[in-house]
C-alpha cells in the first residue's frame, strides 16, 4: 500500500507559549487601534485611517480574517489597503492629512504662543509627520 502523503508530511512544530502571547496581544492591540479609529468616525479632527492602518498590520500577524473585512469597510478599507499593500495614498486623503496637521500646528502656536520651546516640541512632530506624508507616493 502507498504511503499517504497527506499524513506522512511531517507536522509543523507548536508555537511556543512566547509565539501564543505574542500573537494575541498583537490582536488585541488590533482591537484596541480598531475601536479607536472608530471613535474618530465620530469626532472630528480624532483620525481614523492610522489607528486602521496599525489594527490592519497587528492582525496581519494574528488574524488576517480581520485584516480582510478591514478592506472591506467602504469610505476607509481601500486606503488602509493601499498603504499596506504599496505605501501609496491618495492625494485627497494626502490633503486632508495635510490640513489636519496644519490646523494642529496653528493651533499649537496659538496656545504655546508665550513659550517657544514648547512650540518646537510639539511642532516639530507635526511638521516631520506632515513631509512623511507629503513625499509618500500618491495612489
Amino acid at each position: 500500500m502507498p504511503p499517504d502523503t497527506c499524513h506522512d508530511a511531517v507536522a509543523p512544530p507548536a508555537p511556543s507559549l512566547i509565539q501564543l502571547i505574542g500573537r494575541q496581544s498583537l490582536f488585541l492591540i488590533g482591537w484596541a487601534c480598531f475601536a479607536v479609529g472608530t471613535v474618530g468616525l465620530f469626532l472630528p479632527l480624532m483620525p481614523t485611517t492610522i489607528f486602521w492602518i496599525v489594527a490592519a498590520w497587528a492582525w496581519s500577524k494574528s488574524c488576517p480574517r480581520l485584516q480582510h473585512k478591514l478592506y472591506a469597510v467602504p469610505a476607509v478599507g481601500p486606503h488602509v489597503r493601499a498603504w499596506m499593500e504599496s505605501g501609496t495614498i491618495s492625494r485627497r486623503g494626502k490633503h486632508f492629512a495635510l490640513g489636519g496637521l496644519s490646523f494642529g500646528l496653528a493651533m499649537s502656536a496659538f496656545a504655546l504662543q508665550g513659550s517657544p520651546l514648547l512650540l518646537a516640541v510639539a511642532g516639530l512632530p507635526q511638521l516631520a509627520a506632515g513631509l512623511y506624508v507629503a513625499t509618500r507616493p500618491e495612489a
